[in-house]
């Protein structure tokens, strides 16, 4: 078996570094001759490399941004995880799964109160009485984010991602997993297609079910398209398309989801939010954008499928 599957040892990550993980991984790209248990050590080490130096800005930094972009790393490497579940201990790959879910949902308390603030202070002429409710949305947008930088310095991150990525490659090795990439990369991309095509035929009934059915479409969504970006160099032509139309409906499905985000928010802390007429008249306009939203995400998911 290769070296590739002796886990490497992660760079110490550099606050001020602006690399991507696709940049990452152009200096060891995945080929068709990679090997699946290669191909998840090059995958896994440059993307949790990528969540480690974003824990690591964030000490330096409050930057929100920082911390979204944090949560789209563990949200990356979830789904690795999920499409190398079959060569893995399901029991030990469920439960690292779940660890990158709770870390990714502390880093994205912030980003709902950015969100929200955002879609309240827009350029229509409705949104001026919205000023007194986007104030105090900014104290709680504040205590979230130093929440935020508290869960994720507290969780031990790198230790956690360390861990998982040494025991998820131990069990490699002791399987003596020799499958290659492209057959594999094939197999769980059908799989997460497959799965994505019944939510949304799920979501698009006449009797839809309504915004529940198109946020799994859009996580599974989510799933495919970290899939494709992972597996891009060993996969035929044909998925470049599948890119191209989950992009638009990913779009509009989270601009959807940034209004549902936005009226729970004001729904769960409406009693500390002030003005009472205020907060009504803010769930009353996003509920409005919600409806057009899901008319529009449906009309897309149909025209697409």
């Amino acid at each position: 078996m290769s070296s590739h599957n002796s886990a490497p040892a992660m760079e110490e990550p550099d606050a001020s570094a602006s690399g991507s993980v696709k940049e990452r991984l152009l200096a060891e790209p995945i080929s068709v001759a990679t090997s699946a248990a290669e191909a998840f050590t090059i995958l896994a080490t440059a993307t949790a490399a990528e969540a480690i130096r974003r824990a690591h800005a964030l000490r330096a930094k409050a930057d929100p941004e920082v911390l979204h972009k944090l949560r789209v790393a563990l949200r990356r490497l979830r789904s690795l995880y999920w499409a190398y579940e079959p060569l893995l201990d399901r029991k030990d790959c469920s439960l690292q799964r779940e660890e990158f879910k709770y870390l990714a949902n502390a880093a994205g308390k912030t980003r709902d109160w950015d969100v929200l603030r955002d879609v309240l202070s827009g350029e229509e002429p409705t949104r001026l009485s919205f000023g007194p409710l986007l104030r105090v949305v900014g104290e709680h947008r504040a205590a979230a984010l130093s929440f935020s930088r508290r869960t994720i310095r507290g969780a031990g991150l790198e230790d956690i991602l360390h861990g998982a990525l040494s025991s998820a490659q131990q069990h490699l090795n002791s399987q003596a997993v020799n499958t290659m990439l492209a057959k594999f990369a094939e197999s769980r991309v059908d799989v997460a297609e497959k799965a994505l095509k019944k939510k949304v035929k799920r979501a698009i009934q006449p009797e839809h079910p309504g915004y529940a059915a198109l946020h799994e479409v859009r996580i599974a969504g989510k799933k495919l398209r970290y899939l494709l970006e992972f597996f891009a160099p060993v996969l035929d032509g044909s998925h470049r398309k599948k890119t191209e139309l989950l992009t638009g409906v990913q779009e509009e499905l989270g601009k959807l989801n940034d209004l549902v985000v936005s009226e729970t928010l004001l729904r769960q802390y409406s009693f500390q939010l002030g003005d009472p007429d205020a907060v009504k008249e803010a769930v009353a306009f996003l509920g409005a954008q919600k409806k057009r939203h899901m008319r529009a995400a449906h009309k897309m998911l149909r025209n697409v499928w």
